[in-house]
């Protein structure tokens, strides 16, 4: 069995550092921008669920993927591959492929209006062949046919907005072009779209994630190099000024970058990935393992903030910690 997995998908700023070249110059990323600086986008909402995935093999063979690793009904994540298990006929047309999307509903996060839909759907948002998983697709109506028929599948559309970004323009020129990004992610956050007008609930809604759509930037590999995700207050990792922005948030202070990178958003996702099968569960048997988590998730996903801040990873990792540490007993104790 091979693990096919889902990219990470990062902020703006993190994309804007790793295509960085000097306006007059940006022909040194020739190669990474295909021939052209300008890369159109399409957004679809981002739902606060749990990633999920299944691949279709030759001959009926289904295998279900969580994030991290394939799952199975003995050792699932919220459900997800026992309700897979017990659809396998719904899944012929997928043949050959694999079926990428956010396993959403009760149970599985809280505070959000997926989490008040009456089930737990399977909302799609790309594919990839087996046979070519360099390509990728993402269009709503190539994904409705491969999931045709499967009642607990949905397809999301794209969103009503899209835009152009020239990663060539200077740092001033990309805020005045990612400035209605934050007006729309914000409108999301009041509610949800997509689950109002599918479910009929509203509520508070995660973000939007931006699909590079231009011709020249199709495929999985531009995906990875091109896509960025942008979240509402609530779901921020980063307690960033605002859910897009040209340059990574610095802090003053130890202390500050603690409270900038510990936000209620990454010490929930980290109780959750040490919770049984995914649900936000807490118990002070878990403590350590929560504390790795949280640390390790820092580590990886802050380097351009510690930079930003003049700051080590070994400096902040104690008062991070004992930080995290302090939250998740207080949640334990509290249940």
């Amino acid at each position: 069995m091979t693990f096919m997995a889902w990219p990470e998908i990062e902020g703006f700023h993190n994309i804007r550092k790793f295509i960085r070249v000097d306006p007059g110059e940006w022909w040194h990323k020739r190669e990474l921008l295909a021939g052209t600086s300008t890369v159109s986008y399409k957004a679809k909402v981002k739902l606060h669920g749990t990633n999920a995935a299944v691949q279709v093999h030759p001959g009926g063979k289904i295998i279900c993927q969580s994030r991290e690793s394939i799952i199975t009904p003995e050792k699932d994540n919220a459900g997800f591959a026992r309700w897979v298990d017990s659809n396998k006929d719904l899944w012929r047309d997928a043949e050959d492929y694999i079926i990428y999307g956010e396993w959403i509903g009760p149970g599985i996060q809280k505070n959000v209006a997926v989490s008040q839909i009456p089930k737990k759907v399977f909302a799609v948002f790309a594919a990839r062949p087996l046979n070519n998983p360099e390509v990728l697709i993402v269009e709503p109506d190539e994904l409705s046919i491969l999931v045709y028929g499967n009642p607990g599948v949905y397809v999301l559309p794209w969103y009503e907005k899209s835009i152009d970004i020239d990663w060539k323009q200077s740092d001033e020129e990309l805020t005045k072009t990612i400035a209605p990004i934050n007006e729309w992610v914000l409108a999301i956050e009041a509610n949800d779209p997509w689950v109002e007008k599918t479910f009929g609930v509203k509520g508070t809604g995660e973000g939007l994630v931006f699909y590079p759509v231009s011709t020249p930037h199709l495929g999985f590999e531009h995906f990875t190099n091109l896509t960025f995700k942008a979240k509402g207050e609530k779901h921020k990792n980063i307690a960033t000024a605002k859910p897009v922005q040209v340059s990574a948030e610095a802090a003053a202070s130890i202390e500050a970058f603690v409270g900038l990178v510990l936000t209620d958003a990454r010490l929930e996702q980290g109780a959750t990935k040490v919770s049984a099968e995914g649900a936000l569960t807490y118990d002070m048997k878990n403590t350590g393992k929560f504390v790795t988590w949280v640390s390790a998730d820092v580590e990886k996903e802050t380097q351009d903030e510690l930079a930003a801040s003049g700051l080590t990873f070994k400096e902040v990792q104690k008062a991070l910690s004992d930080k995290a540490r302090a939250w998740y007993l207080a949640k334990a104790k509290g249940m």
